[in-house]
Protein backbone atom coordinates (compact mmCIF):
# COMPACT_ATOMS: atom_id res chain seq x y z
CA UNK A 1 0.00 0.00 0.00
CA UNK A 2 1.26 3.26 -1.21
CA UNK A 3 2.07 5.82 1.36
CA UNK A 4 -0.72 8.44 0.87
CA UNK A 5 -3.36 5.54 1.01
CA UNK A 6 -1.81 4.08 4.34
CA UNK A 7 -2.01 7.99 5.66
CA UNK A 8 -5.87 8.42 4.21
CA UNK A 9 -6.86 4.87 5.50
CA UNK A 10 -5.18 5.65 8.51
CA UNK A 11 -7.26 8.99 8.95
CA UNK A 12 -10.11 6.82 8.08
CA UNK A 13 -9.51 4.77 10.97
CA UNK A 14 -8.92 7.52 13.57
CA UNK A 15 -12.09 9.40 13.00
CA UNK A 16 -14.43 5.63 13.12
CA UNK A 17 -12.70 5.07 16.40
CA UNK A 18 -13.30 8.67 17.17
CA UNK A 19 -17.13 8.51 16.51
CA UNK A 20 -17.59 4.79 18.41
CA UNK A 21 -16.16 6.12 21.02
CA UNK A 22 -18.44 9.13 20.69
CA UNK A 23 -21.03 6.87 20.17
CA UNK A 24 -20.98 5.20 22.84
CA UNK A 25 -20.32 8.22 25.47
CA UNK A 26 -23.26 10.27 24.49
CA UNK A 27 -25.60 7.63 26.01
CA UNK A 28 -24.26 7.38 29.65
CA UNK A 29 -25.45 10.83 30.56
CA UNK A 30 -29.30 9.52 29.33
CA UNK A 31 -30.98 7.05 29.63
CA UNK A 32 -30.73 7.12 33.79
CA UNK A 33 -32.91 9.94 34.04
CA UNK A 34 -35.16 9.03 30.79
CA UNK A 35 -35.91 5.71 32.39
CA UNK A 36 -36.77 7.07 36.25
CA UNK A 37 -38.58 10.22 34.32
CA UNK A 38 -42.17 10.11 35.80
CA UNK A 39 -43.37 12.42 33.02
CA UNK A 40 -42.26 10.36 30.39
CA UNK A 41 -45.15 7.73 29.17
CA UNK A 42 -42.26 4.79 28.35
CA UNK A 43 -44.55 3.59 31.23
CA UNK A 44 -47.36 4.29 33.32
CA UNK A 45 -46.64 7.15 35.80
CA UNK A 46 -47.50 4.42 39.03
CA UNK A 47 -44.89 2.39 38.05
CA UNK A 48 -42.63 2.38 41.19
CA UNK A 49 -39.10 3.48 41.17
CA UNK A 50 -37.73 -0.02 41.77
CA UNK A 51 -39.25 -1.43 38.86
CA UNK A 52 -38.00 1.25 36.46
CA UNK A 53 -34.84 0.74 37.86
CA UNK A 54 -34.88 -2.85 37.06
CA UNK A 55 -35.83 -2.41 33.81
CA UNK A 56 -33.40 -0.15 33.40
CA UNK A 57 -30.61 -2.79 34.29
CA UNK A 58 -31.77 -5.16 31.63
CA UNK A 59 -31.83 -2.14 28.70
CA UNK A 60 -28.41 -1.59 29.91
CA UNK A 61 -27.17 -5.05 29.28
CA UNK A 62 -28.52 -5.25 26.17
CA UNK A 63 -25.75 -3.43 24.04
CA UNK A 64 -23.10 -5.21 26.21
CA UNK A 65 -25.17 -8.64 24.96
CA UNK A 66 -24.85 -7.88 21.64
CA UNK A 67 -21.08 -6.96 21.84
CA UNK A 68 -20.18 -10.06 23.75
CA UNK A 69 -21.91 -12.00 21.06
CA UNK A 70 -21.37 -10.07 17.90
CA UNK A 71 -17.28 -8.88 18.49
CA UNK A 72 -16.28 -12.42 17.51
CA UNK A 73 -18.70 -13.39 14.43
CA UNK A 74 -17.64 -9.47 13.24
CA UNK A 75 -14.06 -10.41 13.74
CA UNK A 76 -14.58 -13.86 11.66
CA UNK A 77 -16.28 -11.93 9.07
CA UNK A 78 -13.14 -9.85 8.78
CA UNK A 79 -11.21 -12.28 8.40
CA UNK A 80 -13.18 -14.36 5.59
CA UNK A 81 -14.21 -11.38 3.71
CA UNK A 82 -11.75 -8.05 4.50
CA UNK A 83 -11.59 -5.90 7.18
CA UNK A 84 -13.31 -2.94 4.55
CA UNK A 85 -16.32 -4.64 4.35
CA UNK A 86 -16.75 -5.52 7.58
CA UNK A 87 -16.00 -1.95 8.64
CA UNK A 88 -18.89 -1.44 6.32
CA UNK A 89 -21.57 -3.24 7.29
CA UNK A 90 -20.78 -2.55 11.12
CA UNK A 91 -20.94 1.01 11.05
CA UNK A 92 -23.85 1.19 8.69
CA UNK A 93 -25.92 -1.54 10.63
CA UNK A 94 -24.69 0.78 14.31
CA UNK A 95 -26.23 3.51 12.08
CA UNK A 96 -29.61 2.05 11.72
CA UNK A 97 -29.45 0.99 15.42
CA UNK A 98 -28.70 4.78 16.47
CA UNK A 99 -31.92 5.81 14.40
CA UNK A 100 -33.80 3.15 15.91
CA UNK A 101 -32.82 3.96 19.18
CA UNK A 102 -33.56 7.81 19.02
CA UNK A 103 -36.83 7.20 17.17
CA UNK A 104 -38.19 4.70 19.94
CA UNK A 105 -36.97 7.37 22.68
CA UNK A 106 -39.15 9.81 20.45
CA UNK A 107 -41.76 7.76 20.64
CA UNK A 108 -41.71 5.93 24.16
CA UNK A 109 -41.15 2.43 22.67
CA UNK A 110 -39.57 0.38 25.11
CA UNK A 111 -39.47 -2.77 22.66
CA UNK A 112 -37.48 0.03 20.25
CA UNK A 113 -35.05 0.82 22.35
CA UNK A 114 -33.96 -2.56 23.84
CA UNK A 115 -33.70 -3.49 20.16
CA UNK A 116 -32.05 -0.63 18.63
CA UNK A 117 -29.35 -0.73 21.77
CA UNK A 118 -29.10 -4.69 20.67
CA UNK A 119 -28.25 -3.84 17.26
CA UNK A 120 -25.85 -1.72 17.85
CA UNK A 121 -23.93 -3.72 20.21
CA UNK A 122 -23.85 -6.88 18.16
CA UNK A 123 -22.24 -4.62 15.24
CA UNK A 124 -20.47 -2.08 17.03
CA UNK A 125 -16.81 -3.90 16.63
CA UNK A 126 -15.43 -1.47 14.55
CA UNK A 127 -13.27 -0.49 17.80
CA UNK A 128 -11.75 -4.18 17.34
CA UNK A 129 -11.55 -3.68 13.88
CA UNK A 130 -9.84 -0.85 13.89
CA UNK A 131 -7.25 -1.85 16.24
CA UNK A 132 -6.40 -4.78 13.85
CA UNK A 133 -6.18 -2.76 10.90
CA UNK A 134 -4.11 -0.03 12.40
CA UNK A 135 -1.47 -3.48 13.41
CA UNK A 136 -1.72 -4.09 9.87
CA UNK A 137 -0.94 -0.85 8.53
CA UNK A 138 2.29 -0.47 10.83
CA UNK A 139 5.93 -1.32 9.60
CA UNK A 140 7.20 -1.95 13.05
CA UNK A 141 6.55 -2.77 16.31
CA UNK A 142 7.21 0.96 17.32
CA UNK A 143 5.06 2.04 14.90
CA UNK A 144 2.19 0.09 16.13
CA UNK A 145 2.77 1.16 19.49
CA UNK A 146 2.35 4.71 17.92
CA UNK A 147 -0.85 4.12 16.23
CA UNK A 148 -2.40 2.41 19.30
CA UNK A 149 -1.53 5.18 20.93
CA UNK A 150 -2.72 8.24 18.62
CA UNK A 151 -6.49 5.50 18.93
CA UNK A 152 -6.62 5.58 22.69
CA UNK A 153 -6.11 9.13 22.61
CA UNK A 154 -8.69 9.69 20.59
CA UNK A 155 -10.79 7.43 22.49
CA UNK A 156 -10.27 9.13 25.41
CA UNK A 157 -11.07 12.69 24.32
CA UNK A 158 -14.49 11.03 22.65
CA UNK A 159 -15.43 10.05 25.81
CA UNK A 160 -14.99 12.83 27.79
CA UNK A 161 -16.54 15.31 24.85
CA UNK A 162 -19.32 12.88 24.24
CA UNK A 163 -20.96 12.26 27.51
CA UNK A 164 -20.26 15.91 28.55
CA UNK A 165 -21.96 17.27 24.80
CA UNK A 166 -24.73 14.13 25.68
CA UNK A 167 -25.55 15.52 28.87
CA UNK A 168 -25.50 19.10 27.73
CA UNK A 169 -28.15 18.48 24.44
CA UNK A 170 -30.40 16.47 25.85
CA UNK A 171 -31.36 18.69 28.99
CA UNK A 172 -34.47 20.41 28.12
CA UNK A 173 -33.64 22.52 30.99
CA UNK A 174 -30.58 24.07 29.14
CA UNK A 175 -32.40 24.95 26.07
CA UNK A 176 -36.21 24.16 25.09
CA UNK A 177 -35.10 23.02 21.72
CA UNK A 178 -32.90 20.04 23.60
CA UNK A 179 -34.15 16.29 24.42
CA UNK A 180 -33.21 13.07 25.80
CA UNK A 181 -32.63 12.01 22.13
CA UNK A 182 -31.16 14.51 20.35
CA UNK A 183 -27.47 13.80 21.14
CA UNK A 184 -28.27 10.04 19.52
CA UNK A 185 -29.26 11.75 16.53
CA UNK A 186 -26.02 13.45 16.08
CA UNK A 187 -24.33 10.26 17.07
CA UNK A 188 -26.15 8.87 13.71
CA UNK A 189 -25.52 11.97 11.78
CA UNK A 190 -21.65 11.26 12.59
CA UNK A 191 -21.88 7.85 11.73
CA UNK A 192 -23.48 8.31 8.23
CA UNK A 193 -20.36 10.43 7.33
CA UNK A 194 -18.26 7.84 9.17
CA UNK A 195 -19.65 4.99 6.71
CA UNK A 196 -19.09 7.32 3.95
CA UNK A 197 -15.36 8.29 4.77
CA UNK A 198 -14.54 4.42 5.02
CA UNK A 199 -16.54 3.44 1.74
CA UNK A 200 -14.14 5.78 0.03
CA UNK A 201 -11.23 6.57 2.10
CA UNK A 202 -9.94 3.20 3.46
CA UNK A 203 -8.17 0.39 1.49
CA UNK A 204 -8.44 -2.76 2.63
CA UNK A 205 -5.17 -3.77 4.78
CA UNK A 206 -5.76 -7.85 5.21
CA UNK A 207 -5.39 -10.74 3.03
CA UNK A 208 -8.97 -12.25 2.82
CA UNK A 209 -9.41 -16.05 3.96
CA UNK A 210 -12.56 -17.40 2.43
CA UNK A 211 -11.83 -20.32 4.00
CA UNK A 212 -12.75 -18.90 7.59
CA UNK A 213 -15.71 -20.65 9.43
CA UNK A 214 -18.63 -19.04 11.87
CA UNK A 215 -19.08 -20.54 15.09
CA UNK A 216 -22.16 -18.19 16.43
CA UNK A 217 -21.51 -19.32 20.11
CA UNK A 218 -17.59 -18.72 19.87
CA UNK A 219 -18.12 -16.03 23.13
CA UNK A 220 -19.29 -19.09 25.29
CA UNK A 221 -16.66 -20.96 23.92
CA UNK A 222 -13.89 -18.45 24.72
CA UNK A 223 -15.05 -18.28 27.91
CA UNK A 224 -15.23 -22.06 28.38
CA UNK A 225 -11.90 -22.00 27.15
CA UNK A 226 -10.99 -19.58 29.25
CA UNK A 227 -11.94 -21.32 32.30
CA UNK A 228 -9.88 -25.00 30.91
CA UNK A 229 -6.64 -22.41 31.28
CA UNK A 230 -5.29 -23.94 34.22
CA UNK A 231 -2.05 -21.35 34.64
CA UNK A 232 -4.41 -18.00 34.00
CA UNK A 233 -7.61 -18.72 34.61
CA UNK A 234 -7.56 -17.44 38.11
CA UNK A 235 -6.57 -13.92 36.73
CA UNK A 236 -9.47 -14.11 34.54
CA UNK A 237 -11.25 -14.67 37.49
CA UNK A 238 -9.89 -11.40 39.27
CA UNK A 239 -10.74 -9.72 35.70
CA UNK A 240 -14.32 -10.87 35.29
CA UNK A 241 -15.38 -9.92 38.88
CA UNK A 242 -13.50 -6.82 38.94
CA UNK A 243 -14.99 -5.60 35.39
CA UNK A 244 -17.98 -7.04 37.25
CA UNK A 245 -18.36 -4.87 39.97
CA UNK A 246 -16.58 -1.51 37.77
CA UNK A 247 -19.60 -1.98 35.46
CA UNK A 248 -22.37 -1.86 38.39
CA UNK A 249 -20.42 1.31 40.08
CA UNK A 250 -20.08 2.81 36.38
CA UNK A 251 -23.53 2.25 35.03
CA UNK A 252 -25.53 2.94 38.31
CA UNK A 253 -23.86 6.18 39.47
CA UNK A 254 -26.15 8.04 37.15
CA UNK A 255 -29.05 6.64 39.21
CA UNK A 256 -27.84 7.49 42.27
CA UNK A 257 -27.00 10.72 41.91
CA UNK A 258 -30.20 11.09 40.29
CA UNK A 259 -32.32 9.68 43.22
CA UNK A 260 -30.67 11.61 46.27
CA UNK A 261 -29.29 14.35 44.16
CA UNK A 262 -31.84 15.90 41.60
CA UNK A 263 -29.36 15.35 39.19
CA UNK A 264 -30.50 16.08 35.59
CA UNK A 265 -28.93 14.90 32.30
CA UNK A 266 -26.64 17.79 32.46
CA UNK A 267 -25.53 17.71 36.31
CA UNK A 268 -24.19 13.62 34.71
CA UNK A 269 -22.77 15.12 31.96
CA UNK A 270 -21.01 16.76 34.06
CA UNK A 271 -19.72 13.94 36.19
CA UNK A 272 -19.17 11.95 33.43
CA UNK A 273 -16.21 14.90 31.80
CA UNK A 274 -15.09 14.68 36.34
CA UNK A 275 -14.71 11.28 35.87
CA UNK A 276 -13.17 11.02 32.10
CA UNK A 277 -10.64 13.12 33.84
CA UNK A 278 -9.77 11.08 36.64
CA UNK A 279 -9.51 7.81 34.05
CA UNK A 280 -7.13 10.17 32.22
CA UNK A 281 -4.47 11.15 35.29
CA UNK A 282 -5.06 7.43 36.72
CA UNK A 283 -3.81 5.70 33.73
CA UNK A 284 -1.46 8.01 32.28
CA UNK A 285 0.81 9.71 35.26
CA UNK A 286 -0.28 8.37 38.74
CA UNK A 287 0.07 4.41 36.59
CA UNK A 288 3.16 5.51 35.36
CA UNK A 289 4.25 6.69 38.64
CA UNK A 290 3.81 3.41 40.25
CA UNK A 291 4.57 1.25 37.45
CA UNK A 292 8.19 2.39 37.61
CA UNK A 293 8.63 2.34 41.16
CA UNK A 294 6.86 -0.30 42.99
CA UNK A 295 6.53 -4.22 41.93
CA UNK A 296 2.76 -4.68 39.86
CA UNK A 297 1.44 -7.24 42.14
CA UNK A 298 1.40 -4.75 45.35
CA UNK A 299 -0.22 -2.24 43.41
CA UNK A 300 -2.79 -4.39 42.11
CA UNK A 301 -3.62 -5.51 45.56
CA UNK A 302 -3.52 -1.81 46.68
CA UNK A 303 -6.30 -0.99 44.08
CA UNK A 304 -8.31 -3.67 44.74
CA UNK A 305 -8.52 -3.44 48.25
CA UNK A 306 -8.80 0.64 47.83
CA UNK A 307 -12.12 0.01 45.19
CA UNK A 308 -13.95 -2.63 47.35
CA UNK A 309 -13.74 -0.80 50.78
CA UNK A 310 -14.84 2.60 48.73
CA UNK A 311 -17.83 1.00 46.43
CA UNK A 312 -19.61 0.48 49.99
CA UNK A 313 -18.42 3.99 51.45
CA UNK A 314 -20.13 5.40 47.88
CA UNK A 315 -23.58 5.22 49.47
CA UNK A 316 -22.76 7.00 52.82
CA UNK A 317 -22.57 10.71 51.56
CA UNK A 318 -25.65 12.95 51.54
CA UNK A 319 -24.07 15.67 49.71
CA UNK A 320 -22.78 15.62 46.42
CA UNK A 321 -19.21 17.24 47.36
CA UNK A 322 -18.38 14.63 49.79
CA UNK A 323 -19.60 12.09 47.10
CA UNK A 324 -17.79 13.70 44.34
CA UNK A 325 -13.70 12.56 46.15
CA UNK A 326 -14.86 8.69 46.31
CA UNK A 327 -15.92 8.77 42.80
CA UNK A 328 -12.98 9.97 41.86
CA UNK A 329 -10.53 8.22 43.67
CA UNK A 330 -12.40 4.75 42.64
CA UNK A 331 -11.98 5.76 38.84
CA UNK A 332 -8.42 6.41 39.50
CA UNK A 333 -7.86 3.11 41.21
CA UNK A 334 -9.94 1.37 38.47
CA UNK A 335 -7.54 2.32 35.87
CA UNK A 336 -4.63 1.25 37.35
CA UNK A 337 -5.91 -2.04 38.02
CA UNK A 338 -7.19 -2.86 34.55
CA UNK A 339 -3.66 -2.40 33.08
CA UNK A 340 -2.52 -4.29 35.53
CA UNK A 341 -5.02 -7.23 34.81
CA UNK A 342 -4.61 -6.78 31.27
CA UNK A 343 -1.26 -6.72 31.72
CA UNK A 344 -0.57 -9.90 34.02
CA UNK A 345 -2.83 -11.81 31.31
CA UNK A 346 -0.92 -11.30 28.37
CA UNK A 347 2.40 -11.97 30.47
CA UNK A 348 0.59 -15.44 31.48
CA UNK A 349 0.62 -16.50 28.11
CA UNK A 350 3.05 -17.94 25.49
CA UNK A 351 3.39 -15.83 22.43
CA UNK A 352 2.28 -17.89 20.06
CA UNK A 353 -1.07 -17.63 22.21
CA UNK A 354 -1.21 -13.99 22.56
CA UNK A 355 -4.03 -13.40 19.94
CA UNK A 356 -6.19 -15.92 21.57
CA UNK A 357 -5.62 -15.19 25.23
CA UNK A 358 -6.25 -11.43 24.76
CA UNK A 359 -9.60 -12.53 22.46
CA UNK A 360 -10.64 -14.62 25.40
CA UNK A 361 -10.26 -11.16 27.62
CA UNK A 362 -12.39 -9.44 25.40
CA UNK A 363 -15.01 -11.89 25.70
CA UNK A 364 -14.46 -12.24 29.51
CA UNK A 365 -14.94 -7.88 29.57
CA UNK A 366 -18.04 -8.01 27.83
CA UNK A 367 -19.41 -11.00 29.63
CA UNK A 368 -18.87 -9.12 32.98
CA UNK A 369 -20.20 -5.73 31.46
CA UNK A 370 -23.35 -7.73 30.54
CA UNK A 371 -23.92 -9.43 34.30
CA UNK A 372 -23.53 -6.28 36.34
CA UNK A 373 -25.93 -4.16 34.81
CA UNK A 374 -28.67 -7.06 35.57
CA UNK A 375 -27.43 -7.60 38.94
CA UNK A 376 -27.25 -3.81 39.79
CA UNK A 377 -30.60 -3.19 38.30
CA UNK A 378 -32.52 -6.49 40.09
CA UNK A 379 -30.68 -5.24 43.30
CA UNK A 380 -31.73 -1.29 43.38
CA UNK A 381 -35.43 -2.54 43.29
CA UNK A 382 -34.74 -3.90 46.62
CA UNK A 383 -33.07 -0.11 48.01
CA UNK A 384 -30.78 2.57 46.56
CA UNK A 385 -27.34 1.61 48.00
CA UNK A 386 -27.82 -2.30 47.34
CA UNK A 387 -25.84 -2.67 44.34
CA UNK A 388 -23.09 -0.88 45.80
CA UNK A 389 -22.70 -3.17 48.59
CA UNK A 390 -22.84 -6.30 46.45
CA UNK A 391 -20.30 -4.21 44.00
CA UNK A 392 -18.07 -3.96 47.11
CA UNK A 393 -18.94 -7.60 47.63
CA UNK A 394 -17.95 -9.30 44.21
CA UNK A 395 -14.78 -6.96 44.37
CA UNK A 396 -13.96 -8.26 48.15
CA UNK A 397 -13.84 -11.99 46.48
CA UNK A 398 -11.37 -10.67 43.70
CA UNK A 399 -9.28 -9.81 46.27
CA UNK A 400 -9.50 -13.02 48.48
CA UNK A 401 -8.85 -14.75 44.88
CA UNK A 402 -6.00 -12.58 44.57
CA UNK A 403 -4.11 -13.05 47.97
CA UNK A 404 -4.29 -16.62 48.09
CA UNK A 405 -4.40 -18.00 44.31
CA UNK A 406 -1.89 -15.10 43.43
CA UNK A 407 -0.20 -13.16 45.32
CA UNK A 408 1.75 -16.12 46.80
CA UNK A 409 2.88 -18.24 44.02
Amino acid sequence: MMLESKRISFFTLSFTFFVDYLSWAVVFPIFAPYFLDVNNQLFSPETPTGTRTMILGFFLMAFSLGQFLGAPLIGEYADKHGRKKALVWSVLIVFLGLVLTAYSMGNNDLFGLFAGRLITGIFSSSTSLCLSCASDLSDDEKGKMKNFGILSMLGGFAFVLGAFAGGKLSDPTVSAYFSANIPIWIAAGFTLINLIFIFFGFRETSVVNPDVKFHFLESFQNIKLALKTEKIKRIYMIYFLFFTAWTILFQFIPVLTVERFYYTNSNIGDLALFMGVCWAIGSGYINNFFVHRFDSKRVLEFCLIGFTVLCALIVYPHHIYSLMPIIGICVILGSIAWPICAGAISNTAPPQMQGKIMGLSQSVQSFAMTVGPVIGGIAFKSSLELPFFIASGISFVSVVIYYFALKNR
